[in-house]
């Protein structure tokens, strides 16, 4: 995966709720919104977390161990959400959190892998995935810089194909806590590494932010309704919203690679022949009349004398009989 490249990513999470048919409805409508890739999550319960784990302040609809039990897809499930991937021409990321559903992926296939924020600092984890040369996606979330430094040194020592996605842990993001001079700090302290945003917040104008500060990846999550059952989907995009970054970060990156020169006007020629001005009879002026201030206006086209040279042509004799509203060029004019 050529993490350089700009790349809109439709995080599906965990809102299909364990259907594989409203997954696959998911992949198909992110792909027609025009996004390059959709991101899964592999849960394996008994691998992940204990059975009396408590459920994060955004979501106390489901015991966390039983929510990820019943919505897990099965080996042939999963070949069949990558399938569907590839016929809808997105990549097929997903995030595993647990060193037994890395391993699952790896025997799957995918595109690329996700770190998720809450995996920072399970060393073990880090070191396997590192270990296995597949491109990986670090997201930031709720590390501090000490933790990151950590992780990002176990892939950056292996040579790893890696990218990182500045992104706040916060359902939804509060403006204030959105971070995008985060992406500045992580120039700086990791040169050369791809960078991305994650974003949480609500609408749209974040994530073109961040675009613009030069994060290539952008997440964002999807939902076909935010009515829709879990933890994400009331702060996921739906597909008109996501129709429309994706939409307004494709003409960010053209207007961003297409800079345009001023100081060359020549691409405006008939518009400016249109909507400029020229210098005009505003009275009748007889032949041999020196042209003085009031005999002269200024009204479109622009296809006389500019009226730049008004100055110029004052108290200099006509050529012609000049009427109301006739456009003077220079050959009207004696001496210019």
């Amino acid at each position: 995966m050529d993490f350089n490249k700009r790349k809109i990513i439709a995080e599906l999470g965990m809102t299909h709720d364990g259907s594989s048919g409203q997954a696959k409805a998911m992949i198909k409508a992110a792909a027609e919104c025009g996004v390059d890739a959709v991101k899964m999550q592999t849960h394996i319960s008994e691998a992940e977390t204990i059975r009396n784990a408590p459920e994060p302040p955004y979501f106390k609809g489901e015991n966390r161990y039983d929510y990820f039990k019943r919505t897990a897809f099965d080996m042939e499930t999963w070949k069949e959400l990558k399938i569907c991937a590839r016929e809808n021409k997105v990549e097929f990321i997903s995030s595993p959190f647990s060193i037994e559903a890395i391993d699952f992926l790896m025997e799957l296939g995918i595109d690329c892998f996700k770190v998720p924020s809450g995996e920072i600092t399970n060393i073990p984890y880090l070191m396997h995935l590192a270990s296995l040369q597949v491109p990986v996606i670090v997201s930031s979330g709720m590390s501090s810089l000490e933790e990151l430094d950590q992780c990002m040194d176990i892939f950056l020592n292996r040579g790893c194909n890696i990218s990182l996605m500045q992104c706040t842990s916060e359902y939804p993001c509060d403006p204030k806590h959105v971070g995008l001079n985060i992406i500045d700090l992580f120039k700086e302290r990791y040169p050369g590494v791809p960078l991305g945003f994650s974003d949480h917040s609500s609408g749209e104008w974040a994530a073109i932010a961040a675009f613009q500060k030069g994060a290539h990846l952008i997440e964002k999550h999807f939902t076909l309704s935010k009515k829709m059952y879990g933890p994400d989907a009331k702060m996921s995009m739906e597909p008109d919203e996501m129709s429309m970054l994706c939409s307004s970060v494709k003409n960010l990156e053209i207007a961003l690679n297409n800079p345009v020169d001023k100081s060359d006007a020549s691409d405006f020629g008939d518009m400016k022949v249109i909507f400029q001005k020229s210098i005009v009879a505003v009275k009748d002026i007889p032949a041999g009349t020196p042209i003085s201030e009031d005999m002269i206006g200024y009204k479109k086209p622009g296809t006389g004398i500019p009226t730049k040279y008004y100055k110029d042509i004052i108290g200099k004799k006509v050529k012609r009989d000049l009427h109301f509203d006739d456009i003077i060029s220079f050959d009207d004019v004696e001496g210019m």
